[in-house]
């Protein structure tokens, strides 16, 4: 049973023992009284000493094993049911809260709602890495304040359209499934929750002075064949699922085209090879899950239009 009272910190890892130490160090020295919350670490079938590290300096940490990788998606989703807390807060391994963090995180939390926390870059926390997430007109999601300055811009509590999954905290009450599509593995997993939260009239809040520095990139690097695998891929798939017809037929349109600029920038020396087949697979994957992803945007319209009717 859970307790409305407990917070549960959620954290996927996946060979990440160089980040742990520093995460779970700043999660001790919280100024959010211990009793009200847990961590619990899902590890992804590290190779390195993860696992073996938290149990012997953070025996407090609980530990739950998987026998594969199964991304950040499937990895919160398989946490999940070993978590305590109503209010469940996602947090990336790559980070490094401030002592302050969850205190803040707390005093924006309701029942019902997501809330994301303020991200600045680890190795400059000057420069802001996200203030929550906004949707393009094309059907992008993008970091608000993304690499600006921080000069208290973004110092104010409210509605954002989306939370950045490395920071935010989810009231599990108010969950009908799992957390995460576990399809999407990686990227766009947050943006299309906070989208379908979003459709349902339960817009996505922030909380500017909880605070966290993000290794930004820190799992599988910007402009890896993995990172535009996913983000291609999971772009085009979240727009076929929350957007309106037009925009949800352009991203698709889109991708295509990518996949031939790319082809076309490998022919004349400008990209990699292994970046072609990421952004072909892509391509390929968002076509063999597009009817499936259908039928979903039309019941999840539905829903939407029975909870405002």
């Amino acid at each position: 049973m859970t307790d409305p009272a407990v917070f549960t910190v959620l954290i996927v890892n996946y060979n990440g023992a160089r980040h742990l130490g520093p995460c779970l160090s700043a999660l001790a020295a919280q100024t959010f009284p211990r009793h009200r919350f847990e961590v619990v670490l899902v590890d992804n079938a590290s190779a390195d000493d993860s696992v073996a590290l938290v149990r012997r300096d953070f025996p407090w940490v609980r530990v739950v094993r998987r026998a594969a990788n199964e991304g950040f998606a499937g990895g919160n989703n398989a946490g999940l049911p070993h978590t305590r807390g109503r209010y469940v807060v996602l947090l990336n391994n790559d980070t490094v809260p401030d002592p302050h963090w969850l205190a803040e995180l707390s005093t924006e939390t309701a029942p019902g709602r997501a809330v994301a926390s303020k991200l600045v870059f680890a190795h400059d926390p000057t420069v802001i890495n996200s203030a929550g997430l906004q949707l393009l007109r094309d059907g992008r999601g993008t970091d608000r304040g993304y690499r600006h300055a921080d000069r208290g811009q973004f110092e104010t509590p409210g509605a954002v359209f989306a939370g950045c999954g490395a920071a935010v905290a989810i009231d599990t009450a108010a969950l009908d499934g799992p957390l995460f599509d576990p399809r999407y593995f990686v990227y766009y997993e947050d943006l299309d929750v906070f989208w379908r939260r979003e459709l349902a009239g339960r817009p996505g809040g922030y909380a500017p002075r909880s605070l966290v520095r993000h290794v930004h990139g820190g799992s599988a690097g910007d402009e890896s064949p993995v990172f535009r695998f996913h983000v291609e891929r999971n772009r085009a798939v979240t727009n076929l699922r929350n957007a309106d017809v037009f925009l949800a037929v352009w991203n698709a349109i889109g991708l295509a085209a990518r996949v031939w600029r790319s082809g076309l920038k490998w022919a004349v020396g400008r990209e990699r090879g292994v970046m072609v087949l990421a952004t072909a697979r892509a391509f390929v994957s968002f076509l063999a899950l597009a009817p499936a992803v259908v039928v979903e945007r039309y019941v999840t319209r539905s829903r939407a239009g029975a909870a405002c009717g």
